[in-house]
């Protein structure tokens, strides 16, 4: 038991964290779907802060808590995947949610700690944070198999316009420029007034060149454009894999997929959409394509298959009106406590959410094609969020299809960020994308990132989109995050040219 002085003396060395950890919370406002701007200048508080930390330890406490305020109000909603289906694991869910803050927070504090030991001036030292920072979130990407959500470069998605620079940058470049953004208040009070008022107006350039962009883009001609079919039935999570209900299920889908007076040559259906295995329900699935689709058109699917050796893989299926397979993508960056249990032997409580049998990731990629629609890469949940990732050099698509289920995460945050990231990766590689969610949102984009049209979150439907042409690659499409590492080492010479200036002057 603490003695009340000790009580007192923890109290007083936590009290200015809070403010940070308050700072970060208030900050993540600004990504999808509040997108309040302003808010990310909140994060200026904390690096003020950590420009007077008078020991490394200090400086990642200091970031370490502006971390965990932005992604635990940010990502807060991944804990309802606990109680989605077993609603008696409700207290286990605040540790989910603190657990994952915890680990990106790790990022945050690592990029910290290096650059506290850089920087002559106070100036400087700001420069050599945001490099270190940018390195940070771009190693989210892949580091313990990749969770890059919410980088600060998301807030550009409040408007196709901004979002162009992508197209150029990535979002780890739009990453850097947000951040730049949001310590423009700190260089003010550093008395660098020019430079704050240069990354002020960072965002105007980028709008400016993107508005340029989209006034110069083709308008799409609907009449000659294939016409695609989005189905988003709204089935709910806790009664999606009840065997009783997989025919009403099923039913519900044929019936929105024959919706209107013709059926188009290509409908699309979420995530695990047929939940019965392919292998086992031949005769079942023979009999609900072809009433969900005419001769002549072609249904996709989400739907868990047996491979080799017994594996269970979450797929996508092509098949035509007869249920012959016309093409099979099996899901490669599977999520870890989703659909494969790391330590399954010591965490066997998370069995609920992930199942008994976890998933074994796809060996390979592989392209679907259909005539007039060319070549389509499939894009299975959260595959759609990696940068840079989705398309493969040497397999250039035409088509990027975004399949996904969403259900898991309810009405909250996740889903209108799971659909600002997939519009980032369709301008970043210049092409059209078709993303089809259980629950929503099912949406449409061109290779500009703007929208075909939306079905929204709980809503059962569906979306006719005419299919816009791809654009040739972009210069992200191309060369990948040279535009990410240019900035970086842009910030590391202005860092040095300070400290330089300073030393000569001295």
């Amino acid at each position: 038991m603490l003695k009340p002085a000790q009580q007192n003396n923890i109290r007083r060395q936590l009290r200015p964290f809070v403010g940070q950890f308050f700072a970060g919370a208030f900050a993540s406002l600004s990504l999808p779907p509040l997108f309040l701007i302003p808010a990310i200048f909140a994060l200026s508080l904390p690096l003020l802060a950590y420009l007077k930390a008078e020991s490394r330890r200090d400086a990642m406490m200091i970031i370490g808590a502006a971390g965990m305020g932005w992604f635990l109000t940010s990502t807060y909603w991944v804990s309802n995947s606990l109680i989605v289906e077993t609603a008696s694991l409700w207290f286990a869910a605040p540790f989910i949610a603190l657990a994952l803050a915890l680990i990106l927070t790790l990022f945050w504090a690592v990029a910290a700690a290096v650059a506290w030991s850089f920087g002559g001036s106070l100036v400087a030292r700001l420069f050599w944070f945001v490099a270190m920072f940018g390195l940070a979130e771009w190693s989210r990407g892949f580091i313990a198999t990749g969770f890059p959500w919410n980088l600060t470069g998301g807030l550009f998605s409040f408007d196709p316009a901004s979002l162009q620079a992508a197209s150029v940058l990535g979002v780890y470049g739009l990453s850097v420029i947000a951040m730049l953004f949001a310590l423009a208040p700190a260089f003010w009070v550093l008395g660098s007034r020019r430079l704050a008022a240069t990354f002020l107006i960072l965002p105007l350039i980028m709008t400016g060149f993107g508005a340029v962009r989209l006034a110069r883009a083709p308008v799409i001609q609907q009449s000659a454009a294939p016409m695609v079919r989005l189905v988003q039935p709204a089935i709910a999570q806790a009664d999606k894999w009840n065997p009783a209900m997989r025919q009403a299920h099923l039913d519900r889908l044929v019936t929105l997929s024959r919706n209107g007076q013709s059926v188009p040559k290509l409908v699309i259906w979420p995530e695990t959409a047929f939940v019965g295995l392919a292998d086992r329900n031949e005769a079942l699935l023979k009999t609900t394509i072809g009433g969900a689709i005419d001769k002549g058109a072609t249904l996709i699917t989400g739907i868990p298959r047996l491979g080799r050796n017994g594996r269970l893989l979450n797929s996508a299926m092509m098949f035509d009106h007869d249920a012959a397979i016309k093409g099979i993508y099996d899901k490669r960056h599977l999520v870890p406590f989703g659909e494969y249990m790391p330590f399954r032997k010591w965490l066997s409580f998370l069995n609920p959410i992930v199942g008994p049998v976890d998933f074994a990731p796809g060996v390979a990629n592989t392209l679907m094609r259909l005539e007039r629609f060319g070549a389509m890469q499939i894009l299975i949940c959260y595959e759609v969020i990696f940068a840079g990732a989705v398309v493969l050099a040497e397999m250039r698509p035409d088509l990027l299809i975004n399949i996904t289920n969403d259900a898991w995460f309810g009405v909250s945050a996740g889903p209108w960020q799971h659909l600002a990231q997939a519009q980032m990766r369709a301008v970043e590689e210049g092409l059209p994308l078709m993303r089809v969610a259980n629950t929503g949102m099912s949406a449409g984009f061109d290779a500009y990132g703007r929208s075909l049209g939306r079905l929204e979150l709980g809503a059962s439907g569906v979306l006719d989109v005419s299919l816009p042409a791809a654009l040739p690659p972009t210069i992200f499409a191309r060369f990948g995050n040279i535009g990410f590492f240019s900035l970086i080492f842009l910030m590391i010479a202005a860092a040095a040219w300070l400290d330089l200036n300073r030393a000569v002057r001295q």
